[in-house]
């Protein structure tokens, strides 16, 4: 049979999702693109250069009613062309870099995937039809099905291997590889300007090799600005060949990593408080440029059907409303580090960009506003068109109704249009304000080395209240436990909701280690730990030895599979088919491959602390934020490892994990005796620079940080071996209950041993001989039945808590 008859006819090749053949089951049709809809590309051309004019004007006012070049009489100075040359490459670049993101952004999460086609060959098979209804299954079974965790790692979906991009998402694909052309060339000529800009000569005397180099070598800047053009040119030379939304996946993270260098370099970097500013401005400008990017996305996609472009656009109305909170609250949060208060909005000139930055942004909220007002709801209520055989539109509202969806879509052109216009103002005011100096002088004093080293003064003396009570807030952390509570919480709604259990051990389990993390992060020991070693590595010991071991027992990846919907059509995946894809993917293999996990969970301390690695951290902006993510990370693997129970693709035997616990407590013990009896100073570059007029002297508090690494080493490890054999003793009394209920419902108490009995006789070719009276008694005979020749049922899966190694069905948690 040629199910290829059955589909109805190809339809624009424009829409791939809509051209396939799909198997019986599959509730989206063949539609045909929306008669009178724009092409994507003279969207795009609209809207695009209006909004770099819109960028560039803006810029044009605020470097034109600057204060212009410094001329000081006696001294160099770079000139009128790169004072003007240097803000319009960056802009350029930035505008470049944010459409870079927003199409690769279309391309792999708001754009639909190609579902992968049924060969014409064949008859479809119901392994087929189960596959293209794996979603409505796993939603079947999520309602009905108790929440435990211990599952087996749920398979991927057929074709979820190979999502293949339809034409409109290899389109963004290439409009993204052009646009990190133009994001290189940006970035060179910034390069090339900012080396006159701080030589204080013309642009014309270092435009030399031997110059760039040094600048490069011997600047921060230069450092970044050539991170960033390596990562450009990358996804400029790829971007072309991008065919699956996995590719299109890795380069999107690439081009975010590109956004990212320039912030270690700018205002934030030279704040007082300039690891809470760093971060700040690096959430700010991914948010944003996710925001701005998605908007310039969904223009290259207009073409699309309704039945395709209504989802997309409802994923990105989504997005777009959580990336322009994150953009509203990081800004907010930056410009209060640098203005001060209040005053500063209408007095200085930093201020007022500030004041019609936010204007703008506000506006931006606006039109989203009414975007999803006016389009969102409207093509989400949209019938998808349907064709018949002979490609005619079926019912008599047909040609009205793609009248409507038409007209819908034209407004989406306009509102997004004058969205993105706004949005790229705002851009052009984001680069005039790297240029304008901020009000608040808080630029690091040499004569104070300590707040120079540590980004706010020395506290007072270190005291237990003090520890407890002096907080002082890691925004990055905290933020992050709100966020992971807040979801955590909203997955349990979703459950009870359905009507499904969930273990309330396990949440409060959850929420204890996101407490213990706000506490080592933001308590006063995040005040004290740059200050004192011993403070340091207690932080240290909290966030790798004691907050993961209630964090892996909230079992937060089964309840996420257990909350998570499947996706549904026209998006072959979504948030669960990624998860599920993660948890099978090489990296996620590797890293939590039992021998690389003992290894970095006892590697990592010594590679910190007996080498200068600690010292180097320790200076950048970041380091110490990296160390404690790093920490939490290796101890999170480590403990799920040995007690947690979220599918991985491979676990030990509980005898293993024992063995695994036991071998890196000696460890422990060695680095901590080997930092007690160290004579010289760990770490001599920061804490000895340290002027502290209070408590021990470092190296008596060297030794006392010995002391909490050898403790650390040996408590915790008690409390996870209890609750090893607590788990192992748990998982013996299942298995039997589950054999015992296997025997009772044969309905012979021997039946299952007979039949591996006749299993093994089969095996050897021997004859099948069942145990009479004589050798098992004539009572259990008399309650025997007839001879069974088939092996014993395999282990049920479900009847262990053992949270890998197995397989489930694609719908598996629901």
């Amino acid at each position: 049979m040629d199910i290829s008859a059955s589909a109805g006819p190809p339809t624009s090749t424009d829409d791939p999702v809509a051209a396939e053949v799909r198997p019986p089951g599959d509730a989206f049709p063949a539609q045909a693109p929306t008669p009178g809809a724009t092409r994507p590309a003279g969207a795009v051309a609209r809207a695009l250069p209006v909004a770099v004019l819109a960028g560039c004007a803006v810029l044009a006012l605020v470097v034109g009613f600057g204060p212009g070049p410094l001329r000081l009489p006696g001294l160099p100075s770079s000139g009128e062309g790169t004072y003007w040359a240097l803000p319009f490459a960056r802009l350029v670049g930035r505008i470049a870099s944010v459409a870079t993101l927003g199409w690769l952004l279309a391309a792999a999460v708001l754009l639909p995937a190609r579902r992968v086609p049924v060969r014409r060959d064949r008859e479809p098979s119901s392994a087929d039809a189960t596959a293209t209804r794996a979603g409505d299954a796993a939603t079947r079974t999520g309602a009905a099905a108790t929440a435990r965790a211990g599952d087996a790692l749920p398979e991927r979906a057929a074709g979820s291997r190979q999502r293949p991009l339809t034409s409109t998402a290899r389109r963004c694909g290439r409009y993204a590889a052009d646009a990190a052309v133009v994001w290189l060339i940006a970035t060179l000529a910034e390069l090339v300007f900012t080396l006159s800009d701080v030589s204080a000569q013309p642009a014309g005397d270092v435009f030399d090799l031997h110059a760039l180099r040094s600048f490069v070598a011997s600047t921060e800047q230069g450092r970044a600005l050539l991170t960033v053009a390596a990562l450009a040119a990358v996804v400029a030379i790829v971007g072309r060949t991008v065919t699956t939304t996995t590719a299109a996946g890795v380069l999107l993270a690439l081009a975010a990593i590109g956004l990212l260098p320039p912030v270690l370099a700018g205002h934030a970097a030279t704040s007082g408080d300039h690891a809470i500013a760093v971060v700040a401005l690096a959430v700010h400008i991914l948010a944003a440029s996710a925001w701005v990017g998605g908007l310039l996305g969904l223009l290259s996609a207009v073409r699309l059907p309704a039945g395709s472009f209504g989802p997309a656009l409802r994923r990105h109305s989504r997005f777009a409303a959580g990336a322009a909170a994150v953009t509203a609250v990081s800004g907010i949060g930056g410009a209060a580090l640098r203005l001060g208060g209040f005053a500063p909005l209408w007095e200085t000139r930093y201020g007022l960009l500030v004041t019609l930055k936010a204007v703008g942004l506000i506006a931006a909220v606006v039109l989203g506003g009414l975007l999803r007002r006016h389009v969102v709801a409207r093509l989400a209520t949209a019938t998808p068109q349907t064709t018949t055989a002979a490609g005619t539109a079926a019912g008599a509202g047909a040609t009205a109704e793609a009248g409507t969806t038409a007209g819908t879509v034209g407004r989406f052109i306009r509102l997004a249009g004058v969205e993105l216009t706004v949005l790229t103002a705002t851009l052009g005011l984001a680069v005039g304000l790297s240029r304008t100096a901020p009000p608040v002088d808080d630029a690091l004093v040499p004569a104070d080395p300590t707040r120079a080293l540590l980004g706010y003064p020395m506290p007072p003396p270190v005291t237990a209240v003090r520890l407890a009570a002096d907080w002082r807030i890691d925004w990055v952390f905290l933020s992050a436990s709100v966020i992971a509570a807040g979801l955590y919480l909203a997955g349990l709604l979703r459950l009870r909701a359905r009507g499904v259990r969930w273990p309330v051990g396990r949440t409060i389990a959850w929420l204890s280690g996101l407490a213990v993390v706000v506490f080592a992060t933001s308590s006063g020991l995040g005040r004290y730990g740059p200050v004192l070693l011993s403070v340091h590595m207690t932080q240290h010991m909290l966030l790798s030895m004691l907050a993961p071991i209630p964090l892996v027992l909230g079992a937060p990846v089964t309840l996420a599979l257990r909350a998570m919907h499947p996706a549904r059509a026209p998006h072959p995946s979504g948030p669960r088919e990624w998860l599920v894809a993660l948890l099978h993917s090489w990296p996620v293999r590797v890293l939590t491959h039992p021998a690389w996990v003992t290894a970095n969970f006892i590697g990592s301390l010594y590679a910190l602390y007996l080498t200068s690695l600690l010292t180097t951290l320790m200076h950048n902006h970041l380091g110490h934020l990296y160390m404690n993510v790093h920490f939490l990370a290796v101890g999170v693997l480590f403990f799920e490892l040995l007690i947690g129970v979220d599918p991985l693709p491979r676990r030990l035997p509980h005898p293993g994990r024992i063995i695994m616990l036991l071998s890196a407590v000696p460890f422990h013990t060695f680095l901590g005796i080997a930092i007690m009896s160290e004579s010289s100073l760990l770490a001599a570059g920061w804490y000895g620079r340290l002027v502290r007029p209070w408590g021990v002297s470092a190296l008596s508090d060297q030794h006392t940080a010995g002391a909490i690494v050898w403790a650390f080493g040996e408590l915790p490890t008690f409390a996870v071996l209890i609750v090893l054999v607590i788990q192992w003793s748990r998982m013996d009394d299942r298995r039997t209950r589950a054999r015992e209920r296997r025997i009772a419902a044969a309905g012979d108490v021997d039946a299952e041993l007979d039949a591996y009995n006749a299993y093994l006789a089969r095996l050897a070719g021997g004859p099948t001989r069942r145990r009479t009276a004589a050798t098992i008694g004539p009572a259990v005979t008399a309650a025997g039945g007839p001879i069974t020749t088939t092996p014993p049922a395999p282990r049920d899966a479900a009847d262990d808590d053992e949270g890998g190694g197995g397989r489930a069905s694609a719908g598996g948690g629901g």
